[in-house]
C-alpha cells in the first residue's frame, strides 16, 4: 500500500512541467524570431534593390550626365558604375558588374524602353540565395 500512495503522489506533482514546457516551445520561439528577421532583411534588400535598379533604369533612358560619365576607379560601364554607387548607397555593398543587365532598346510593342535587371547574392544563417530586380523606363 505504501507504494501505491507514493505512486500517486509523484504522478501529481507538477514542478517540472513548466521547465518542460519551455524546452519544448522556446526553439520554435527563436526560429520564428530569427526567420522573421531574416525574411525581413531579405525584403529591406529587395526594396532597396527595387529603387536601384528604378533609379538606374530612369537615368540611363534618360541620358543623365551622372550615369552617362566615366567614374574614377571604375573599370566597368558608366551606367554600371553608377548603379554600384546607387547599390553602396543603399547598403547593398556586394553588387558587381556581373549581376547588372542592361537592355538599352527594350521594345514593347511600338514603344523603347530601357530595362534594368539586377540579381544581388544574400546569404542569411549560411544560406545562400539571390534576389531580383527588373526597372524600365521609356526611352525619351
Amino acid at each position: 500500500m505504501r507504494f501505491g500512495v507514493a505512486a500517486r503522489g509523484l504522478l501529481k506533482r507538477r514542478d517540472g512541467a513548466a521547465a518542460v514546457e519551455f524546452a519544448v516551445v522556446f526553439p520554435l520561439f527563436v526560429l520564428v524570431i530569427f526567420g522573421g528577421l531574416a525574411f525581413g532583411m531579405a525584403m529591406l534588400n529587395l526594396n532597396a534593390l527595387q529603387s536601384v535598379a528604378t533609379q538606374g533604369a530612369r537615368c540611363i533612358a534618360i541620358s543623365g550626365s551622372s550615369c552617362t560619365t566615366a567614374v574614377a576607379g571604375c573599370t566597368d560601364t558608366p551606367q554600371q558604375c553608377y548603379i554600384e554607387q546607387l547599390a553602396v548607397k543603399q547598403g547593398l555593398v556586394r553588387l558587381k558588374a556581373n549581376h547588372i543587365t542592361i537592355i538599352p532598346t527594350y521594345l514593347v510593342g511600338v514603344a523603347s524602353f530601357t530595362r534594368v535587371q539586377i540579381t544581388y547574392p544574400m546569404s542569411v544563417a549560411g544560406y545562400s540565395f539571390s534576389i531580383s530586380a527588373t526597372a524600365q523606363f521609356p526611352n525619351g
